[in-house]
């Protein structure tokens, strides 16, 4: 891995840092993309308007068939581009983001995703600067229909995982704890690293002022899909990093909490699919098994129950850890 530049930041033309902090370290970007040329033009723009932009920015395109390739050959001729020779899925894709660039600090932003303000990445690189003990930071996010999903307004605080559409890691500290699991294939990873990196004694911390708008793309985006791998992964989670002396009731509420979601908003064939996938989920459970500490674990299910993102409902007291018990409760939530 590439040694982090000495010294300060070099200037670009137009007075704005070239992706590298006063300390020197540098910013990567990461953008996973399948189908999505036009909202990935506007995502590569926005990223590009940032007072700290990122000193190298990744596109790793999933296996797109609508033009992307000749769009960023000739539209964004300076980033780097990477089209992967099949289809293997968003967590493939963000795992060879991270192991092919460099930063210190990593960006990871959708193909639909940008920052809403200016000097978002800017903010947000500087709180890891200025807190060695976080490992990721949790921008927040608002969707196109109105979901916002930390109290705008709202101090820093602690938080169980971050959501893949909008966050910053720091690459020491994940590179210790490791790439995602490439079976979850999609949905779920986001909650397995932060599980992970708070049992290497890592914080995840929200920050509500960082904006990141979410369009929500409907190309390529199926609720079916996605809830299965949501209830799927979730037990491979389970498997992998629950301690044994909780496992039993970790895995009897996993499967509860999705079965009901899957009974209220559907597909109810979900459960039965996920019958025939036990088998599966026991193998890539077992073969990824390193249970974090009970601390850490239990540690992780109150922030699951208190602060996860989208379910935060009213903001922290000043100076507390974690906000309050939101009205909405995650289906990580210990039951």
């Amino acid at each position: 891995m590439a040694s982090p530049p000495e010294g300060r930041a070099e200037s670009r033309a137009d007075g704005r840092a070239d992706g590298r902090t006063n300390g020197g370290l540098r910013v990567s970007a990461v953008i996973a993309t399948f189908n999505r040329k036009d909202e990935l033009r506007t995502a590569l723009t926005r990223l590009a308007a940032q007072t700290l932009p990122p000193a190298e920015v990744l596109v790793v395109d999933d296996g797109s068939t609508d033009g992307t390739d000749a769009m960023m050959r000739t539209e964004f001729a300076s980033v780097r581009y990477v089209r992967l020779p099949h289809h293997a899925g968003l967590i493939y894709a963000r795992n060879f983001g991270f192991v092919n660039t460099s930063g210190d600090y990593v960006l990871s932003v959708d193909d639909d995703s940008w920052f809403a303000e200016p000097d978002g990445l800017a903010r947000a690189v500087a709180y890891l600067e200025a807190q060695p003990d976080v490992a990721a930071v949790a921008c927040n996010i608002e969707t196109r229909d109105g979901l916002v999903y930390f109290p705008k307004g709202a101090a820093p605080f602690e938080v169980p995982w971050y959501v893949g559409c909008g966050h910053l890691l720091r690459r020491r500290a994940v590179a210790a704890a490791g790439l995602y699991m490439p079976e979850l294939y999609r949905q779920g990873e986001e909650k397995d690293r932060c599980l992970r990196l708070m049992g290497a004694g890592h914080r995840v911390v929200a920050l509500p002022d960082v904006m990141v708008f979410h369009d929500k793309s409907e190309k390529s985006r199926k609720p079916g899909l996605e809830r299965f791998y949501n209830h799927r992964n979730d037990l491979i989670r389970e498997i992998a990093r629950c301690p044994a002396a909780l496992l039993p009731w970790r895995l009897a509420r996993s499967w509860a909490g999705n079965s009901w979601k899957n009974l209220r908003h559907g597909p109810r064939a979900t459960d039965l699919k996920i019958l025939l996938a036990l088998p599966e989920i026991l193998r890539i459970g077992w073969k990824h098994r390193a249970p974090v500490g009970a601390d850490a674990y239990r540690r992780w299910l109150h922030l699951a129950s208190t602060a996860a993102p989208g379910a935060v409902r009213t903001a922290p007291p000043a100076g507390a850890s974690v906000p309050l018990r939101p009205a909405a409760r995650s289906a990580d939530a210990p039951g």
